[in-house]
C-alpha cells in the first residue's frame, strides 16, 4: 500500500504535526482504516480515493477513534504532498472533497518544503456559555477562574465546533479530567474543546478522553481566529499566528487570515508548511 510521512506547520522533519497519508481507501473497510490510524499513533490519518481530476481528489479522515467529516493538518498535509507529487514549480489549487463538503486549498513550493492555505470558509458562532457552565468546564480542565481571560467561553465552527477557552494563565497545567467530558460538550453543542492562551495565542487540544494531545490543530485554528478577531483581541485582514505543540516538544506554527468587509467576516483561511519525511510501503 502506498503511504507518505510528512510533517505538517513546520519547515523541518521531526517537528510540527506528523501525518499519514493512505492512498486506496476504497479496498479498505472502516474498521481497516481506524485500525491503520492506531497503528501510526498520530492524531489524524487521511486516506486518498479515487483521482477526480488533475486538481481534485476525494479522502477520509480517522482519528484514532472515529472518522470526521473535517480536519485541518490532514488537509494541509495532503494539499502539500499532492503538489510534491505533481512535480509543478508553479503554486496549484486543489479541491479535497470530504464526506459533507469541498475544501479548497492553495499550494505553492518553497525550498524543501510547501506552503498550503486552506479556505475554511465563513465561522459559525454557535453558543456562549453561562456562569455555571463555565465553571464546570473550567473545572474539567484542572482551571480556575484566575486562569481565565474576562472574555466569554464560546462555541464555534468553521466545520467542527471547538468551544474556545480563553485564558490569561495556567495553560501548562491544563488537561482534561473529567471521565465524560465528550458529553459536558455535547451540551453546548461542541465536540472538541481548544484553549488558547490570549497573551502569546498559544494553544492546546486533546481527544476527549484526554488520552492523546493534539501537537498542531487547523480545524480549531479557524474558530479560534474568529474568535480572537470578533472580541478585538486580534486584527481582521491581516495574519494571526498560532502556535501549539511546545509541551510535546513538537513546536509548531499556524498562520490564520480572517477576511472581513464592512465587520463580517467572509472566509477564514488557514496556513502553514508541510515537509516531507518519508515513503512507507506497507505490507
Amino acid at each position: 500500500m502506498k503511504c507518505k510521512l510528512v510533517d505538517v506547520f513546520t519547515k523541518q522533519k521531526m517537528s510540527g504535526n506528523g501525518l499519514t497519508i493512505f492512498y486506496d481507501y476504497d479496498v479498505l473497510s472502516q474498521n481497516k482504516m481506524l485500525s491503520l490510524t492506531q497503528e501510526m499513533r498520530q492524531f489524524e490519518s487521511i486516506f486518498v480515493s479515487e483521482v477526480l481530476s488533475k486538481s481534485s481528489v476525494r479522502a477520509k479522515i480517522f482519528t484514532v477513534e472515529e472518522e470526521l467529516d473535517f480536519a485541518g493538518h490532514p488537509i494541509i498535509g495532503l494539499a502539500g504532498h499532492l503538489h510534491e507529487e505533481s512535480g509543478d514549480v508553479n503554486p496549484r489549487t486543489w479541491q479535497i472533497v470530504l464526506n459533507k463538503k469541498s475544501v479548497k486549498v492553495k499550494t505553492k513550493k518553497s525550498g524543501d518544503y510547501f506552503y498550503a492555505s486552506m479556505a475554511q470558509g465563513k465561522p459559525e458562532f454557535i453558543s456562549i456559555l453561562s456562569e455555571n457552565d463555565k465553571h464546570a468546564v473550567l473545572r474539567a480542565l484542572n482551571l480556575t477562574s484566575e486562569n481565565l481571560a474576562d472574555y466569554p467561553l464560546e462555541v464555534i465552527s468553521t466545520g467542527l465546533p471547538y468551544l474556545i477557552v480563553p485564558i490569561i494563565s495556567g495553560i501548562e497545567k491544563a488537561r482534561i479530567l473529567l471521565p465524560n467530558f465528550e458529553d459536558l460538550l455535547a451540551n453546548f453543542g461542541a465536540k472538541f474543546v481548544y484553549i488558547i492562551d490570549i497573551g502569546n495565542f498559544e494553544g492546546r487540544t486533546w481527544d476527549n478522553l484526554g488520552a492523546v494531545e493534539d501537537i498542531a490543530t487547523g480545524s480549531a485554528a479557524g474558530p479560534t481566529a474568529a474568535y480572537l478577531t470578533k472580541h478585538q483581541l486580534a486584527s481582521v485582514n491581516k495574519p494571526i499566528i498560532i502556535s501549539q505543540g511546545r509541551f510535546l516538544g513538537r513546536d509548531s506554527e499556524i498562520e490564520a487570515y480572517v477576511e472581513a468587509k464592512d465587520n463580517v467576516i467572509t472566509n477564514i483561511w488557514i496556513s502553514g508548511d508541510v515537509a516531507k519525511v518519508a515513503n512507507i510501503d506497507f505490507v
